[in-house]
């Protein structure tokens, strides 16, 4: 399983602090989007720059101008880049293009995704490499995490990555459900000991 910590705070000195406190124990770095409206593509060759060995996840949730953006981002050193799930197909398809000429990989988010089942079934013929499901499992108007993982699961055969609000008290619910990936962001980036939480999480991968 992957392990990916999303540093998610639009200043880019405190991200790349908590980074250097934390970034040994993951797997993928994460580059959250609040990061990349504020700085940009340097933010991810900063964050490329700082960890040279480490899969860079540019967190950007594309929805247009899918194969100029992507092509930005993967220059900057992007291992991985997120598409929304509710964009037009043509547009997934042009980021997916775009990220084969730099080697990088597709991320489709499910964030607004109209239905799960179907972006699920449509996701592999779209030629995306990793699904960034959604779930929530303290909140109390969530559908049930069981149900949401089983309606992504049962229709795809790509990698799954869970991602939303995920800590120590919630983890060993999530990785119950097997999936390919855990993305911890608050849960590190707001901790007390940041140290001490990554190594928490990746003493469970």
């Amino acid at each position: 399983m992957k392990l990916h910590f999303s540093y998610n705070l639009p200043d880019l000195n405190q991200s790349l602090k908590i980074a250097e406190q934390t970034a040994e124990f993951a797997d993928i770095i994460g580059v959250g989007s609040l990061l990349l409206y504020k700085e940009g593509v340097k933010a991810i060759k900063t964050f490329k720059a700082a960890f040279p060995n480490k899969d860079i996840f540019a967190e950007a949730k594309i929805s247009e101008k899918a194969d100029d953006a992507v092509s930005m981002m993967a220059q900057a050193g992007a291992k991985y880049i997120s598409v929304l799930a509710g964009g037009l197909h043509s547009s997934i398809k042009k980021a997916v293009e775009a990220a084969k000429s730099f080697d990088a990989k597709i991320a489709l988010d499910f964030l607004d995704a109209p239905s799960l089942g179907q972006s699920a079934m449509d996701a592999k013929a779209l030629g995306v490499h990793v699904i960034i499901m959604h779930c929530a499992p303290n909140k109390p108007e969530a559908l049930d995490l069981d149900s949401e993982w089983h309606n992504v699961r049962d229709n795809t055969t790509l990698p799954i990555f869970i991602t939303g609000k995920i800590d120590e008290k919630n983890v060993e619910q999530v990785l119950s459900l097997r999936p390919q990936g855990i993305v911890i962001g608050a849960a590190i980036t707001k901790a007390d000991n940041p140290a001490r939480a990554a190594h928490f999480f990746k003493s469970l991968a």
